[in-house]
């Protein structure tokens, strides 16, 4: 099993303020070239607009399987923990589909989970696991098999984005999960994706930033679906 860390600005500076106290760097094999350059500056959106939206969903079943699931999810809705969103979900180079997903729960880990992945200094973080649940309801004519749901969905620490933490290979307290590769309308899946922050801190919130290029929900372009 492979591990790699995935670190955003603002939790970068946490540590670089850590080391300058400490005169130790927090480090995770090479952190200069694991870690991301999302600024800190981007935040979700904080609206509160928790109904969908009237925008009519990018026609998914033409040419594709079952009916328009209708309107998605505006970008820039805030949900709570458990509340469901519609989404529309890319997978590969031309996999769509339009998706309902639900945050179930942020469960805390352990800094052993960190160890037994063989993660360096793994004390100084702590895990946190956002469980999904995800049922397909339309599907473009390329498919959709084969999707998970790590690149789409980040932990939040506050309005901040939390560290990711970059698996291959199985990670037993969070299994990635996803849809078969043949999956279709009507399938359902379990997906968990994995967050982390610093010793202290923690992960309260879940933001989708998905939807391929030019995505109304990118997070720096766009404005992700909060849950909260």
């Amino acid at each position: 099993m492979s591990v790699k860390l995935a670190l955003p600005a603002a939790l970068l500076a946490v540590l670089a303020l850590s080391a300058c106290q400490d005169d130790e760097v927090p480090s995770a094999g090479d952190p200069s070239s694991d870690a991301t350059t999302d600024t800190s500056s981007e935040s979700p959106s904080e609206s509160t607009e928790s109904t969908e939206s009237t925008e009519e969903t990018e026609s998914t079943d033409d040419g594709g399987e079952g009916a328009s699931a209708g309107s998605v999810t505006a970008p820039g809705t805030e949900l709570s923990i458990g509340d469901k969103a519609v989404l529309p979900l890319t997978y590969g180079t031309d996999g769509t589909a339009t998706v309902e997903v639900t945050v179930t729960g942020i469960r805390e880990g352990a800094s052993a989970d960190l160890e037994a992945a063989k993660v360096e200094n793994a004390a100084d973080y702590t895990p946190f696991y956002i469980d999904l649940e995800m049922t397909i309801l339309s599907v473009g004519p390329d498919g959709f098999g084969g999707y998970t749901a790590g690149s789409d969905f980040d932990g939040l620490i506050g309005s901040q984005k939390a560290g990711s933490l970059i698996v291959f290979g199985d990670f037993a307290p969070c299994a990635d999960g996803g849809f078969e590769y043949d999956a279709a309308v009507g399938d359902t899946a379990k997906g968990c994706v994995p967050a982390l922050a610093t010793k202290g801190s923690t992960v309260d919130g879940v933001q989708f930033s998905g939807g391929g290029d030019d995505s109304p929900y990118d997070q720096f372009d766009g404005e992700p679906v909060v849950w909260k």
